[in-house]
């Protein structure tokens, strides 16, 4: 995948064997362009930025920018769809009768609940797979460590396949240059795309890295 981008020198390729890394020393260039990222994760139309694949420019592109690193909120109502649309895809027909006569026996201890009730109270009988899985609100559990909630996204977008790309702004202020490759290694193992964007310069280009500069005079450097 490619992203052109109008206000650049270089187009920024997403490599499968290599972590893209863009390093903004000018601050309203680095602000720039997280904004224009911004309005893609949020669906909005941005001339700015087009996304090519095979030379071809899609019209459409999923894409989420991760700021926060405190709150993860794995359990995102995207997430959530997501994952009971998996969970419901794995269930074989063994345990969709399982379910199906638990929902039933459920259904019975209520039902002698509601004749105390001086109520015309009344229970939905068919039995809906979907709302099942919903009610019981599973969720992903998150972790206690960074690295680890990082690595916990890769699998999140193995599994799901969301998003097209996931954009991770000034992440190199919270993790080590250990932590750094083990986050690419895993990225580039799961075959999730990723792409590292910060404000300021971090020296050597890393293990598994393909580097774009951009100095405070805009000009730019791709190592």
């Amino acid at each position: 995948m490619t992203i052109d981008v109008n206000y650049f020198e270089n187009s920024i390729n997403i490599p499968n064997e290599k972590v893209t890394v863009i390093e903004i020393e000018n601050k309203k260039y680095f602000y720039r362009f997280v904004k224009d990222l911004n309005l893609f994760q949020l669906g909005d139309k941005c001339e700015e930025i087009s996304f090519f694949e095979n030379e071809k420019e899609l019209t459409s592109v999923n894409i989420q920018i991760i700021f926060d690193y405190f709150n993860f909120n794995f359990d995102s109502k995207k997430n959530s769809t997501d994952i009971q649309k998996n969970i419901i895809s794995n269930i074989d027909e063994k345990s969709l009768y399982e379910l199906s006569q638990l929902y039933k026996k459920m259904n019975n201890i209520l039902s002698k609940v509601l004749i105390n009730i001086d109520l015309p109270l009344d229970i939905k009988q068919e039995f809906e797979l979907e709302t099942f899985i919903k009610m019981l609100k599973v969720s992903i559990l998150e972790k206690n460590d960074l690295l680890e909630n990082l690595l916990l996204l890769i699998d999140i977008e193995r599994i799901l396949k969301t998003n097209k790309l996931t954009v991770f702004v000034n992440l190199k202020q919270y993790l080590n240059k250990d932590e750094l490759i083990e986050l690419y290694k895993y990225a580039i193992y799961n075959n999730v795309n990723i792409m590292l964007v910060d404000s300021q310069a971090y020296g050597p280009t890393l293990d598994y890295e393909k580097k774009i500069l951009i100095d405070n005079n805009l000009d730019e450097f791709v190592l």
